[in-house]
């Protein structure tokens, strides 16, 4: 196991605890939210949350085998998973949310982007 794919599977594991903190501070949010803005930052932060932990467990298996590092669905998911953890970022600094769990969580996808596209380039040499 190369020191990349230790890494990816490490972030993985990352991935899946942090989404079960996120978890619990989107549940609190939607249950205290009473206006649109309030919903959407809900609702920007349970979509994520729910990408983030398809990825970390999917990460874990790509880490055991390389292979499922370069399937097209993994590729597109973890982009769109970044991409959206940045869009949730942007909107909480719009509407003025708490935004330090979004931050944290973007930058914990960020780095798990970083080591599965090293774990795909592996394996495609």
């Amino acid at each position: 196991m190369s020191q990349n794919q230790k890494m990816l599977k490490i972030m993985s594991f990352v991935s899946v605890i942090a989404t079960l903190g996120m978890a619990w501070w989107s549940s609190v949010a939607i249950g205290f939210a009473n206006s649109s803005p309030a919903l959407l930052l809900a609702l920007c932060s349970v979509i994520p949350c729910v990408l983030d932990l398809f990825l970390g467990v999917w990460g874990i298996g790509a880490a055991n085998r390389p292979a499922r590092a370069y399937a097209t669905p993994y590729v597109g998911l973890t982009l769109l998973t970044l991409v959206l953890n940045a869009v949730a970022v942007v909107v909480y600094v719009l509407l003025n949310g708490f935004v330090w769990p979004a931050i944290i969580n973007l930058v914990i996808v960020a780095v798990y982007y970083y080591f599965s596209r090293a774990v795909r380039i592996e394996a495609l040499n």
